[in-house]
């Protein structure tokens, strides 16, 4: 039996009924909810119509030559229509049961077409469409309670100069929580499937399944000392279906964390972090890690940090080892001065037959102090480390090692002689595993390794990208290296901010066996100038960078605007601009680029309004040639009382000297509220079980 309360059926309280005093009034009213009729109470009820089409053309041109020119062209239309409710209420009561769902149902309907010069493909679908997002809170102001949830849905994933990609995400879980006096407890498993698909034909797809369990506890001990014990259990299924590659695995970790404030007015601290992580799979890996750390506030303006690190690792018939202390004393004498000291020393064993030791430290020092113009600001590093290897030749493994790549400069990886059949790349979270000759190419300069990303890959310009490897390293040899860092910058009270930065490495590297060793000097200049303003602001940089490998000269100009604010009409306008001169011996060569970006927002009534993003970027690089590429989307939305209507257009363009990617996209999206009518029937029902 479903009951909905008087508010949500239209009867209001009868003015007959006696007037009771406020307190017997609140009792009679929490009895009354304790007692409501029925086992299933709505309260809150909507119903939608939804009307969808979407059509999307594509068209990518391969330049090979006048015999080897290829043309694909593809064509995808779809159409949807279903009927949308959203609900929400409890189960006989709300301490027992809460309970929100949507869902649409309704049917679906695809066409799909694609052809090239010597092919021809076409695909036709009907099918149900269901979309849904449920969630129920179990007991959920007891001590233990809990949660269950269960949602797909589909979404557009836009691509900068390239077409958008359909998503279709489904998700589950289920989750336990006590919380018994000091001690809580959570205990719960999540589902994840996630499809991405374009209009070409399984070139742009990807599939990514994650299934999750997970145990987290957490005592306070007291206001003093807190614990953490924490399980994951965890398998990853990813499929990048423009090629043949799969990466699936299975993770296991457990994490322990400790922390406890002692001392007067409970100055001290000591944390404690023990980390234990089994991967099976495509890439397995054992690790485990222990960190124990004491700080020490000797005083408001005095502190001292000593830290050990345990770290043992197994990966592709490699055992690691590492050992590592190092201490930290940090002095503030007064709000303008920032002053520490560290030193480390680390020892490092891999298979028995490679040991590596280390020992570095290292002083900082930064000023800040208000100026009658404002305010002046410096910071100054110097640090030395001594590396030395021992026993015979070997290799080292390298992981974590992160980097933002972009198309047009190069990123190199930190260590020589990389053995290329063993990188990896990963997205910060490693749920992703990226493919070489898809998301980004490796090239070898000299005996350093750069990375490059692809503008038809997976890695967005800007992304922070995670490497894991292998490389030869030297017996016998031992490296010397000191790093000067510098930064000045004064930002006047009117908005402008002149800054310098300098860096500077040197090398010491004695001979080897086996391998030679390879020393990397560099030295680096940035001269600036950044003016803020309160709707516009432009940073204009030259940089020097002057090392053993790729060397350049570069000029920078960044500028954002609003170049219009008002109710019914913004405008947002960005620009950057950049030239690069690469001066080394092994890829001497040029690249300049322009990226424009405008965005426009329109309000024309109380009903219509409407949006406009246009972005576009050119490059040039004497080596690789030009690349143009011009993302445009613009969107009208109408809202009128029960009616509200979507309609998007999307053009782009990504030009790679002769190849061409281009495509074409119309998205329309109708709802109609139809929430009414539920009113209507709730009323008309309960006017029948008035009779």
């Amino acid at each position: 039996m479903v009951s909905l309360p008087d508010a949500a059926n239209g009867n209001p309280p009868s003015a007959d009924e006696p007037k009771l005093p406020p307190s017997e009034a609140a009792d009679t009213d929490e009895s009354a909810s304790r007692i409501r009729p029925g086992v299933l109470h709505l309260t809150t009820t909507e119903m939608f119509l939804d009307l969808e089409a979407s059509y999307d053309r594509r068209r990518v041109r391969s330049a090979g030559g006048r015999l080897f020119d290829t043309v694909q062209r593809n064509r995808d239309t779809r159409f949807n229509e279903a009927l949308t409710f959203k609900l929400n209420g409890d189960v006989v009561d709300p301490n027992l049961i809460r309970w929100d769902a949507g869902f649409s149902i309704g049917l679906a309907q695809e066409d799909w077409r694609e052809q090239t010069r010597y092919f021809e493909r076409s695909d036709n679908n009907t099918g149900l469409l269901l979309d849904y997002n449920i969630s129920l809170d179990l007991l959920p102001t007891k001590p233990v309670s809990g949660s269950v949830y269960a949602r797909r849905e589909r979404d557009r994933i836009p691509r900068r100069f390239l077409s958008s990609l359909l998503e279709e995400r489904s998700e589950a879980g289920a989750s336990v929580f006590a919380r018994l006096g000091s001690w809580t407890s959570e205990i719960g498993v999540d589902w994840s499937d996630v499809d991405r698909t374009g209009n070409r034909n399984r070139e742009d797809d990807e599939h990514l399944a994650t299934t999750r369990f997970y145990i987290d506890n957490r005592w306070e001990i007291s206001d003093k000392q807190h614990l953490r014990i924490a399980y994951d259990h965890e398998r990853t299924e990813s499929d990048y279906q423009g090629s043949e590659f799969q990466f699936n695995t299975t993770r296991d970790q457990l994490r322990v964390e400790h922390d406890l404030d002692f001392g007067s007015g409970n100055r001290h601290r000591l944390d404690t972090y023990f980390r234990w992580n089994n991967e099976q799979g495509d890439i397995p890996r054992d690790e485990t890690e222990f960190v124990p750390r004491l700080t020490l506030k000797h005083s408001d303006a005095f502190q001292t940090v000593y830290r050990y690190s345990y770290y043992r690792l197994e990966q592709d018939a490699i055992e690691l080892s590492r050992h590592k202390g190092d201490f930290e004393a940090i002095f503030r004498p007064n709000d303008r001065w920032r002053i520490s000291a560290d030193a480390y020393a680390l020892r490092e064993w891999v298979e028995d037959d490679v040991e590596t030791r280390e020992f570095g430290a290292g002083v900082d020092a930064s000023y800040r102090r208000p100026t009658a113009w404002g305010e002046f600001s410096a910071n100054a590093s110097l640090t030395a480390d001594d590396v030395r290897t021992l026993g015979s030749a070997g290799d080292r493994l390298v992981r974590g090692e992160t980097h933002v790549l972009d198309s047009s400069r190069p990123t190199f990886l930190h260590q020589p002689d990389v053995k290329r059949h063993t990188l990896r790349a990963y997205s910060v979270d490693r749920t992703r595993l990226f493919v070489e000759g898809r998301d980004y190419v490796v090239l070898r300069v000299g005996r350093l390794t750069s990375v490059y990303r692809l503008f038809t890959g997976r890695i967005a310009d800007g992304d922070a990208v995670v490497f894991d490897y292998r490389y030869r390293i030297p017996a016998g040899a031992v490296v010397d290296t000191y790093r000067t860092d510098l930064r000045l910058e004064h930002e006047f009270k009117f908005g402008l901010t002149p800054y310098y930065a300098f860096e500077d490495r040197r090398q010491n590297a004695d001979r080897s066996r086996g391998v030679p060793v390879f020393a990397d000097d560099t030295e680096r200049h940035r001269l600036g100038l950044r003016y803020t303003r309160p709707t516009w602001s432009v940073n204009g940089e030259f940089e020097n960078f002057d090392d053993s490998v790729e060397p350049y000269r570069a000029f920078r100009l960044d500028a954002q605007a609003t170049l219009m604010r008002t109710v019914v009409h913004s405008m947002d306008a960005a620009i950057n601009l950049s030239h690069y001169d690469f001066t080394g011996d092994f890829d001497s060569h040029r690249v300049r680029w322009i990226d424009i970006s405008l965005t426009n927002n329109l309000q024309f009534d109380s009903y219509w309004s409407a949006s406009l993003k246009s972005a576009y970027r050119w490059e040039d690089n004497s080596r690789n040639g030009e690349t143009d590429g011009v993302d445009l989307e613009c969107g009208v939305h109408y809202q009128r009382g029960r009616l509200g209507m979507d309609l998007t257009a999307e053009y782009n363009l990504l030009k790679i000297r002769e190849d061409r990617d281009e495509g074409f996209g119309v998205w329309l999206h109708i709802r109609r509220d139809l929430s009414h009518l539920l009113a209507s029937a709730t009323k008309t029902r309960d006017a029948w079980k008035g009779r």
